[in-house]
């Protein structure tokens, strides 16, 4: 029971701070509002446009209505200037007055007419048909012109050279032994390279994968053994015999990545 009463008590005092809080507010906002309608009153604006001070609106349009009063010497006075809500335009600024003539140096006869003026920088050009003293420099063009000046000279043309034609590998000078094609007997032939063979000779080329083992014939293979060999003895009394089975020739034998040698 008592926690009942305790639990009315405090709703209504809530209920009593709202309604205080309500009454505080309305109060205040009846204030303001008084306050700001006075303030409206004291700083209202002034009206402009039936303010004594300007002249009667049909008058500064033109329009209808009663003339203006004369003046005292009888005329009508001219009506009020209109509104002007930009300021005038300034003045066109005047020229300045042209140069006068330039006076003519002592000693010299002055030209008829006055001498026309000629600004700084600019060189004029002589009269057509006269002729520039010897020794003065070319005349050049005045400033600011748009066409550039001609060149003197053309500029040096470069003409391609064709290549040097493709010569020939001049054939090698030298002395070579080679088996003999026309040789009578071929046991004769294979017995003379087992021979240079085992005697010095480099034969490795002419084995099989050798750059000298095509043609894979005896002839080939004796050729490049008996060159070999004698390339090696001539110096100390060697011989391209061979039992008749080889000979000397002037012309080299070499042929693509085979390549006799030559001492």
């Amino acid at each position: 029971m008592n926690s009942f009463m305790g639990l009315t008590t405090m709703i209504k005092n809530y209920f009593n701070f709202v309604l205080a809080l309500v009454m505080f507010m309305q109060h205040a906002w009846a204030t303001d509002w008084a306050y700001g309608a006075s303030r409206t009153r004291e700083y209202s604006f002034p009206n402009l446009v039936y303010s004594p001070s300007l002249p009667p609106y049909k008058d500064v349009i033109g329009g209808g209505g009663a003339p203006s009063s004369p003046t005292s010497d009888g005329g009508v006075p001219p009506p009020p200037s209109p509104y002007c809500l930009y300021p005038p335009p300034p003045a066109k600024p005047a020229l300045p007055a042209p140069l006068p003539p330039e006076a003519s140096p002592p000693g010299e006869a002055p030209q008829p007419g006055g001498s026309p003026s000629i600004s700084p920088g600019i060189i004029t050009s002589p009269p057509s048909g006269a002729s520039p003293p010897a020794g003065s420099p070319p005349p050049s063009t005045a400033q600011g012109s748009s066409s550039p000046p001609q060149p003197a000279f053309l500029p040096p043309v470069a003409f391609q050279t064709p290549p040097p034609p493709v010569q020939q590998a001049a054939a090698r000078p030298g002395m070579w032994c080679v088996a003999n094609p026309k040789a009578a007997s071929a046991a004769v032939m294979q017995t003379a390279m087992d021979y240079a063979c085992g005697s010095g000779a480099d034969c490795g080329a002419a084995a099989p994968d050798g750059p000298c083992y095509l043609p894979d014939t005896l002839t080939s293979h004796a050729s490049y053994a008996f060159n070999s060999y004698w390339q090696r003895t001539k110096d100390a009394g060697g011989t391209c015999d061979f039992a008749g089975t080889a000979m000397v020739v002037t012309r080299d034998p070499s042929y693509d990545g085979c390549r006799y040698v030559s001492m």
